[in-house]
C-alpha cells in the first residue's frame, strides 16, 4: 500500500510514533541526522526498550492508522551500552 509523505522535517530531539496495522506503536526520538550522505541518515532511539538504529528514507507518512513515522531501511541496530553492562538478553549488534 502506498502512503503520502507528509512535508514535515524530522527534526532532533523529536518524538515520533510508528503505528502499525494491529494498533501497537512504538516511539523514537532523533538523536542525529546525518544528511551529507546519498541516502541521509537518521538515528533514532526506541523508548520503550532503548533500541538504537540508523535508519535511511525516514519520514512521516499519513497512514490508516493515522500519521506515521515509516523508514525505507536500516542499519547498524544495537542495544545501548549501559543495557549491556547489566547483563540484558539480546545485546549485541545485528
Amino acid at each position: 500500500m502506498k502512503y503520502r509523505k507528509l512535508d514535515e522535517p524530522l527534526r532532533i530531539g523529536g518524538v515520533y510514533a510508528q503505528k502499525c496495522g494491529d494498533g501497537q506503536v512504538s516511539n523514537y526520538v532523533v538523536t542525529d541526522i546525518e544528511d551529507d550522505q546519498i541516502l541521509p541518515a537518521v538515528h533514532l532511539h526506541r523508548l520503550s526498550d532503548g533500541w538504537e538504529m540508523d535508519v535511511f528514507g525516514a519520514g512521516l507518512y499519513m497512514t490508516p492508522q493515522g500519521v506515521s513515522l515509516l523508514w525505507d531501511g536500516e542499519k547498524n541496530g544495537h542495544w545501548p551500552k549501559d543495557r549491556c553492562a547489566k547483563g540484558a538478553s539480546g545485546c549485541g549488534i545485528r
